[in-house]
C-alpha cells in the first residue's frame, strides 16, 4: 500500500508543481458526491475507503493550548516511523532522494487598464476588480516605471523625451521575485526562496559515490520561504528591509496602500526519528520515539515563523506569523498544512500589521474591495487510498474549498466557508456581486485528462449566512465532455468559454442568483482563454483559433456583440499567424487596452519551418468601430533572431501620456502612440546602449 501510495502521490505532484504556466489552477485533492444539491461540504476526510465532506463553518481556536492540543492529537494519530511522511511540505515526506525530481513552484496567477493623474493620463495593471490592485512586475506612477526582470529591479524615468534609467538593484537569482507592488517611494518585492537541503549521512550512516565523490544518500527537504523586500526608490534604489517567513507564496492584492499577502506553510523544525534497521520492532520503536517529539513540539513548528532584518541583517523583529487566537480549523481534520494572510501597510513599510490563519491549504486567490477568498481543492488523506482507482474516482468527485474573509478594515477577519463541485480555472472563475459569491468550475481538473459524457461544468452562487457560503443557486451540464477555458462575470452575467474541439461561448444570466439560466450558446472553431470588456455590449477575446478536429492552428483575437444575451456573435475574428502564442492567453497582466487599441504580446515559431519564422514582440490592434484591424507590430532588438531573440520578447505594455512603453528583459521602448514609431530605446545594460 505504502509504495502505491508513493507512486500515486509522485505523479500527482509532478502533474501540479511541474506544469507551465498554462491557463490552469488545478490542484491535488478530492472530494466525494456530484450532482447539483445545496450544501456546505468541502473536501474529503480518509477513514479506509470510505470518504465524507467536511461541513460547516471554521473553528477558532481560542488559546495556544487550545492550538497545540488539536495539532498533537491529530500529528500523534498518523505519524508513522518516518515522521509525518505524507503531511509535510506540499504533501510529500520530509525526506526526499537525493535524485528525486525536482518539485518547481506553481505559476502565479496574472493582469491593465487606464487610470487618470492630476497631469495626464497613465495605465495600470490589469486588475481583475476596480480599486483592487494585483502584484505584478512592471507598475507606474505617471513619473517613474518600476520593472523586476531577469533578477533586476529597474526605476526609469519617463517624464522626458527618453526614458532614463535611474538606478538598478540586482538580487541573487535564488531569492525568485514573482511579484511586486510599488507605493510612493516605496516598493515591495514578493517572491519564494527555498532553504538548503539539508545532508543526513551523520544521521543516516551510509552514503554513495557520485563520480568518485562520497556523498550523502538523501537529504532533508530545503523547506520553502516566502521572501518580502522593502527597496526605497527616491534616488538609486535600495534595499530598506527584508522579510522572511515560512511557506510560499500564493497571491497578493493592495487596497489604498493596505497589501494582504497569501501564503500557505507546512510544519517545519521536526528531525524525526528512523527505523535503525529492518523488521516490525525497528519500526515500531522509530513510531513511538516520533510520538514523544510532536508531544514536545512547540507552536513555532506548526505556524510559520517570520524573521523582519534592516539592509545590514540585523533582526528588527522575529516570532511566529501568526497567534494562536488567530487560527481556524475545520470541524474535520484536513491536514497540517496552514493558509495564512498576513497584512501590510505599505506607508509604514515592512512589518506585520495583522495576520490570520486556517488549517488548509490555498491555491486560488480573488479579492473584491470588502472580501478576499481563497480557494483549495479538497483535502484527502493519502495513506487510507487502497487503489489507484480509489484515487481516480476521489478527483473526478471533489469540491473546492472555498474560505471568505473580511477586508473591510486593517485587520483580516475569517468570514465564512463553503464549497462548489469541482475545479476553479483560475481567479476569474469568482466574482462577488451584491454580497453574493459567484464561482464557476468544471467536474474534472484540466491536467487529469480524462474526458467523457459526465464531464461538465457549472455556474454556482454562494451567499453568506452565519458563517456558511451557502449555495443558493447553481447551473450545470455546461459544455458536456469539454471543459472551460476562460470565464469573465460582468455584472448580472457570466461569459463562459468550454473547448474540446470547438468553442462554445455560453451567456448566463445571473439576475436571479437563485436561478442561473444559460440565455445563449455560440459554437466556433477555437478558444478563447482570456476575455475582457470592451463595454457592456462588446467582450474581446484572446486565444487560439483551431480546426474541425480541435487541433490548434495560432494566436486569434475574436471580438463579440453580447448586445442580445440569447443570440451571442463574432462579430470580428484576426489571427495572429501560425504557431503563434500570447501570454496574455494565461496572463491578464499582459493585456493593455488603452481607449479603441489593445497590446498584447506574441510569439511566433514555426517548429517545421524555416528559422526566419521567429518573431516575438508585441501586437498593437485597433478595437474601434465594431472591427479587430492590426495597426503595427513593436519589435525590441534582437526580436526577430531565433537565437538570441527569446530575451527580448515583451513582457508588458503599458502607456504614459501620449507614449506606448513596452518592457522585455532586455530594456524599455518608448513608441509614439499616435504613429507607434520608434521614439528611444533603453537597454538595461547601460553599457550597451
Amino acid at each position: 500500500m505504502r509504495r502505491l501510495t508513493i507512486a500515486i502521490t509522485a505523479l500527482l505532484l509532478a502533474l501540479t508543481a511541474c506544469s507551465s504556466p498554462t491557463p490552469t489552477s488545478a490542484t491535488l485533492g478530492g472530494g466525494s458526491g456530484s450532482g447539483s444539491g445545496v450544501g456546505s461540504g468541502s473536501g474529503l476526510v480518509g477513514g479506509g475507503s470510505s470518504v465524507h465532506l467536511v461541513q460547516g463553518a471554521l473553528v477558532r481556536f481560542q488559546a495556544c493550548d487550545d492550538f497545540l492540543s488539536h495539532l498533537k492529537a491529530e500529528a500523534i494519530e498518523r505519524v508513522g516511523p518516518y515522521g509525518l511522511d505524507w503531511y509535510g511540505h506540499w504533501g510529500y515526506p520530509p525526506v526526499l532522494s537525493r535524485f528525486g525530481e525536482d518539485v518547481a513552484l506553481a505559476s502565479s496567477e496574472v493582469a491593465a487598464g487606464a487610470a487618470d493623474s492630476d497631469a495626464f493620463r497613465f495605465s495600470t495593471t490589469n486588475n481583475q476588480e476596480v480599486g483592487v490592485d494585483e502584484a505584478d512586475i512592471v507598475k507606474t506612477d505617471g513619473k517613474r516605471i518600476v520593472t523586476f526582470t531577469s533578477n533586476r529591479l529597474s526605476v526609469i524615468d519617463v517624464t522626458g523625451p527618453k526614458p532614463v534609467l535611474i538606478g538598478s538593484l540586482v538580487l541573487p537569482p535564488e531569492q525568485a521575485v514573482r511579484d511586486l507592488f510599488m507605493h510612493g517611494d516605496r516598493v515591495i518585492l514578493l517572491g519564494n526562496t527555498w532553504g538548503l537541503a539539508t545532508p543526513l549521512e551523520a544521521e543516516i550512516g551510509f552514503s554513495d559515490s557520485v563520480g568518485g565523490v562520497a556523498a550523502p544518500d538523501r537529504y532533508y527537504a530545503g523547506s520553502p520561504i516566502v521572501t518580502l523586500t522593502e527597496v526605497d526608490i527616491s534616488g538609486e534604489p535600495t534595499i530598506e528591509r527584508v522579510m522572511q517567513l515560512d511557506g510560499s507564496y500564493i497571491s497578493s492584492r493592495m487596497i489604498d496602500g493596505i497589501a494582504r499577502v497569501v501564503l500557505t506553510s507546512g510544519p517545519t523544525g521536526f528531525v524525526w526519528a528512523y527505523p535503525e534497521g529492518s523488521g516490525l520492532k525497528a519500526e515500531r520503536d522509530a513510531i513511538a520515539a516520533n510520538k514523544k517529539i510532536i508531544e514536545e513540539s512547540t507552536i513555532d513548528n506548526w505556524v510559520p515563523y517570520f524573521v523582519l532584518t534592516d539592509a545590514a541583517g540585523e533582526v528588527l523583529d522575529e516570532g511566529p506569523a501568526v497567534s494562536c487566537d488567530r487560527a481556524h480549523h475545520p470541524a474535520d481534520f484536513a491536514g497540517f498544512n496552514m493558509l495564512s494572510i498576513v497584512t501590510l501597510d505599505l506607508a509604514d513599510g515592512l512589518g506585520i500589521v495583522d495576520s490570520t490563519g486556517v488549517l488548509a491549504s490555498g491555491e486560488t486567490v480573488y479579492s473584491s474591495t470588502d472580501a478576499m477568498y481563497v480557494a483549495t481543492n479538497g483535502w484527502f488523506d493519502v495513506q487510507f487510498l487502497e487503489s489507484d482507482f480509489d484515487a481516480v474516482d476521489s478527483f473526478e468527485g471533489s469540491r473546492t474549498q472555498i474560505h471568505q474573509f473580511d477586508i473591510t478594515g486593517t485587520t483580516t477577519e475569517y468570514s465564512a466557508t463553503g464549497s462548489v463541485r469541482g475545479y476553479l480555472l483560475n481567479q476569474f472563475a469568482m466574482s462577488e456581486h451584491n454580497g453574493d459569491l459567484r464561482v464557476a468550475s468544471t467536474s474534472t481538473p484540466n491536467w487529469w485528462g480524462r474526458r467523457g459524457p459526465d464531464q461538465e461544468s457549472l455556474v454556482s452562487v454562494l451567499r453568506p449566512d452565519d458563517g456558511e457560503l451557502e449555495l443558493i443557486g447553481q447551473i450545470d451540464g455546461l459544455g458536456r465532455n469539454e471543459q472551460i477555458y476562460s470565464v469573465r462575470f460582468m455584472g448580472d452575467v457570466a461569459y463562459l468559454v468550454t473547448f474540446r474541439q470547438t468553442d462554445p461561448l455560453f451567456t448566463i444570466d445571473l439576475t436571479d442568483p437563485t436561478d442561473p439560466v444559460v440565455r445563449g450558446e455560440l459554437k466556433i472553431p477555437g478558444y478563447s482563454a482570456y476575455l475582457h470588456p470592451l463595454s457592456d455590449d462588446l467582450v474581446v477575446g484572446i486565444g487560439q483559433d483551431a480546426d474541425n478536429d480541435g487541433r490548434i492552428k495560432g494566436s486569434q483575437v475574436s471580438l463579440f456583440d453580447v448586445s442580445d444575451l440569447d443570440n451571442p456573435k463574432r462579430i470580428a475574428k484576426l489571427a495572429l499567424g501560425r504557431d503563434s502564442s500570447s501570454s496574455a492567453e494565461y496572463d491578464h497582466r499582459a493585456f493593455l487596452q488603452w481607449d479603441d487599441t489593445i497590446v498584447v504580446p506574441l510569439t511566433e515559431y514555426s517548429w517545421d519551418g524555416p528559422k526566419n519564422d521567429f518573431f516575438t514582440g508585441a501586437v498593437a490592434i485597433d478595437v474601434g468601430n465594431r472591427t479587430l484591424t492590426e495597426i503595427t507590430r513593436v519589435v525590441h532588438p534582437d526580436g526577430d533572431n531565433p537565437d538570441i531573440g527569446w530575451n527580448s520578447t515583451i513582457l508588458r505594455s503599458l502607456v504614459v501620456g501620449d507614449s506606448l512603453y513596452t518592457v522585455s528583459n532586455h530594456g524599455v521602448l518608448k513608441s509614439d502612440l499616435a504613429s507607434f514609431d520608434d521614439v528611444a530605446w533603453l537597454h538595461f545594460d547601460a553599457s550597451r546602449g
